[in-house]
């Protein structure tokens, strides 16, 4: 009977200790999780800030240029613009050489979620992008929600944006400040994601 007895309270004991260490372990996973998910975001708004801070002109026009698609019933958005900010990995290659870059979505390999690419096209001038695929490094998984808002020099919202000249008109503006909204997956919660949000004001002369 004692060694019965003994046998039950080490089996509680036991139990108690095994359901503590797992809801620590579980924490310590959601916490690290977590903190990948922010990094992520971070390193995005970072990359976003630096290349949307660098817009400049070709000749006497600016060019940026935001489109809507959709993936699986969302709607996402494309932005497009030419800045001083390309990324060359080449050991001699020269700082600040401008280039088309673009930031779009598209579904995984997997196709089990969705990816935010960067392509940085140099060039000597900019051209109006393509319509067909592009192509580009993905800089962020798992991404629930793109948006852009811009804002003219009176403050005035848009949801798009289009400075890329033509025929009718001449005259290219880039906007005062470009807002961006960003949602992440919550693999533990799928109905509430991580929103981010962060404005960027832009230094070109108009």
């Amino acid at each position: 009977l004692e060694i019965l007895l003994a046998i039950f309270i080490l089996g509680v004991v036991l139990t108690t200790v095994y359901a503590s260490y797992s809801y620590s372990l579980r924490v310590v996973h959601d916490v690290t999780y977590e903190q990948q998910v922010y990094k992520a975001s971070r390193l995005v708004f970072d990359r976003m800030i630096k290349d949307l801070s660098s817009l400049q002109k070709s000749g006497e026009e600016f060019f940026l240029q935001s489109e809507k698609n959709m993936i699986d019933g969302r709607e996402f958005q494309t932005l497009t613009f030419w800045s001083a900010a390309h990324l060359d990995f080449d050991e001699k290659a020269v700082t600040q050489r401008p280039a088309v870059i673009s930031y779009f979505v598209r579904k995984s390999e997997e196709g089990e979620s969705i990816s935010l690419l960067r392509s940085d096209a140099p060039g000597v001038v900019p051209e109006e992008p393509e319509k067909n695929e592009k192509r580009g490094f993905v800089i962020c998984e798992k991404i629930n929600k793109l948006k852009f808002l811009f804002y003219d020099e009176r403050g005035r919202e848009t949801e798009s944006w289009d400075s890329w000249p033509t025929p009718s008109r001449p005259q290219s503006k880039v906007p005062a400040a470009v807002k961006i909204e960003m949602e992440l997956e919550n693999k533990n919660d799928a109905e509430r994601p991580y929103k981010f949000m962060t404005t960027i004001f832009i230094p070109a002369k108009k």
